[in-house]
């Protein structure tokens, strides 16, 4: 006799780079689930059970709404759960379920991130972008020492606010705190069209985050207490490579730093780094090499179309292709052309990773973290070195044990982020202050 089963079970998925909530009901008479989604509602699914195992995929039962997930689970009577593997996006992932619905537990406030009162002056101020949007921050400053060296903080990729909020972690504000108690001045700002900037952040490139953060710097210098000869940038992962461009088109910077930076562009690592997190949480990517033949296609696509309407017809007609011959999910076709079109993804496409660090002249720091898998030092360390060899002021250097987010890490994957309490790695806060702080003492005693 089968073991009861019916009622609601939850797992997570993890993908490696995020983790999804899963929900399912099994009817009693066990000849359907009902899987809850956030965006679909909750959607009927078929059930074959087959003595202790059961299988359930959304595309042989909803083929309208095409969720692509299909479940090859185990009952294990003794801990009362049901494991196996969960099929999304061509790739197998472990996931274990428990009996009942999750509880809503309140995650606890990050213990890194600084609350008030602060032993430094924090004001909101506004400045103008490079397009003339009002660009709003945070400009700390310390109460004594002036006029104080200062740096400019440039977040990583996406819609990110001042703060580089993230899983409940507030890293940027971390770092303010960290280098105003060490004498530096800091501003952080909401990105364009981000938190309380205004502009469009969906056509903002790299390039234009870039003539951002000169248009910040540039503002920081003009504030009183400031040193103006003192001002540097320092950039997290995209964040670097916008803080390189802005330090190597204006001389007047007087540092640079760039944390998990890029060296070689994404497609060059498509072989060994592409399924890196997935296969970090345990997972085994199906078809591998088809999926590496869509992803270079789709690269030299985004490299090579001239116009964003070349490069969306190129990819509806390509992955069209692809679907056809069962290669490629039809629904996630008008997302991939969308994407091919941004003006982020053009610009990005055609990105010199070095150019820009060639350039340098400034101190410049360059951290990578050991665990990264998103740019792992053994690919990109290497061409960054190379491109600051002719700059006797750089130093680059490997912190061991860490993750792209400078936390201390377990496997490095993206989806532990929200997991790890802590936020920034002490290692790395001291390593990044050390060095600012002595660069900020060197020129102030130079001038003396």
């Amino acid at each position: 006799m089968n073991p009861d089963i019916s009622g609601y079970w939850h797992g997570v998925l993890d993908t490696g780079t995020f983790k999804a909530k899963l929900i399912f009901n099994i009817e009693p008479e066990g000849s359907k689930v009902w899987l809850r989604t956030r965006t679909q509602g909750d959607i009927a699914l078929a059930l074959v059970r087959t003595g202790d195992r059961l299988s359930l995929e959304t595309r042989a039962f909803d083929e309208a709404r095409a969720i692509d997930v299909a479940l090859d689970l185990r009952f294990d009577a003794d801990a009362d759960r049901l494991e196996g593997g969960c099929r999304h996006a061509g790739i197998v992932f472990p996931v274990r379920f428990a009996r009942g619905l999750p509880s809503d537990a309140a995650k606890a406030a990050r213990p890194q991130t600084p609350t008030a009162p602060f032993p430094y002056q924090t004001r909101t101020v506004s400045f103008e972008g490079a397009d003339g949007s009002r660009l709003e921050g945070t400009l700390t400053m310390p109460h004594t020492g002036a006029p104080h060296a200062a740096a400019v903080l440039s977040s990583w990729f996406g819609r990110t606010d001042r703060d580089q909020t993230t899983a409940g972690h507030k890293p940027f504000a971390i770092w303010a705190d960290a280098l105003t108690r060490r004498g530096l001045a800091t501003l952080r700002f909401d990105k364009r069209g981000v938190g309380a900037s205004a502009g469009d952040f969906d056509q903002t490139t790299t390039a234009d985050s870039a003539a951002d953060l000169a248009r910040a710097a540039a503002f920081l210098r003009d504030q009183s207490g400031i040193d103006p000869a003192g001002v540097g940038v320092i950039g997290h992962s995209e964040g670097g490579h916008i803080s390189a461009d802005a330090a190597a088109a204006d001389p007047s910077i007087a540092f640079c730093v760039l944390m998990t930076p890029s060296g070689v562009a994404e497609e060059e690592t498509y072989e060994t780094e592409l399924f890196r997190a997935a296969i970090a949480v345990g997972a085994t990517p199906l078809r591998l090499d088809l999926k590496l033949r869509l992803a270079h296609t789709l690269s030299e696509i985004g490299r090579t179309a001239p116009s964003a309407e070349e490069a969306s017809a190129q990819t509806w007609a390509f992955l069209t292709r692809e679907a056809a011959a069962g290669n490629f999910p039809a629904d996630r076709i008008e997302l991939y052309a969308a994407v091919a079109a941004s003006p982020w993804r053009r610009y990005w496409a055609r990105h010199d990773h070095t150019r820009s660090l060639r350039a340098l002249t400034c101190p410049t720091l360059a951290v990578f973290a050991e665990r990264d898998l998103q740019t792992a030092p053994r690919c990109h360390a290497p061409n960054v070195r190379a491109a600051l060899a002719g700059n006797a002021l750089a130093r680059i250097v490997e912190l061991p044990g860490l993750n792209h987010f400078l936390q201390t890490a377990r496997t490095g994957a993206p989806s532990e982020y929200g997991d790890i309490e802590q936020t920034l790695a002490p290692e790395a806060i001291k390593t990044v202050c050390d060095w600012v702080a002595n660069v900020a003492a060197a020129r102030g005693s130079h001038e003396d």
